[in-house]
C-alpha cells in the first residue's frame, strides 16, 4: 500500500511506504498517480452529491485527511502458474474505489444479483 494525500493531524498511520529496490522513480510515480486517482474520487463524490441534491462538498469534505491508499498489485509471476488467482473476491474498504486500466485481463465485478462480469477499462478512463 502507498499512502496518498495529506493525513489528518494525529491520525494512526501504520502503513509503511515500501520502495522496491531498483525502481528509483517509484515514490514520484506513486505520488503522482495516487493524487490523480484521489482527485478523480473527489470529483466523483462532488458529482454524486450534486446528483443527490446535496451541497457539492457533502462527500468531498469528508475525504479530506482520510487514509487514502494506492494499492499497486505487484506480483512475482515466476511464483504462480498461468491462470492462478492472485487477488480473489474481496470488498474494498473505501467510500469509492478508483481503478485504472490494467495491462492484463482478470478484473471482475459482482453485480447485485451476484453475476460475475469481467471489467475492461478503456484507455484514458477510470473505473469508479
Amino acid at each position: 500500500m502507498w499512502k496518498i494525500g495529506k493525513r489528518a493531524e494525529g491520525a494512526s498511520d501504520d502503513f509503511p511506504q515500501v520502495i522496491p529496490s531498483g525502481i528509483n522513480s517509484w515514490a514520484e510515480n506513486m505520488d503522482t498517480w495516487g493524487e490523480k486517482l484521489l482527485q478523480a474520487g473527489v470529483t466523483a463524490g462532488e458529482m454524486a452529491a450534486i446528483g443527490m441534491g446535496l451541497d457539492k462538498n457533502a462527500f468531498a469534505n469528508k475525504l479530506q485527511g482520510g487514509a487514502h491508499l494506492l494499492a499497486p498489485t505487484g506480483t512475482d509471476l515466476l511464483r504462480y502458474d498461468v491462470g492462478e488467482t492472485l487477488a480473489g473476491f474481496h470488498y474494498d474498504i473505501a467510500f469509492l474505489t478508483v481503478h485504472g486500466k490494467s495491462r492484463y485481463p482478470g478484473l471482475y465485478v459482482w453485480l447485485r444479483d451476484w453475476k460475475r462480469v469481467m471489467v475492461k477499462v478503456p484507455k484514458g478512463c477510470l473505473l469508479i
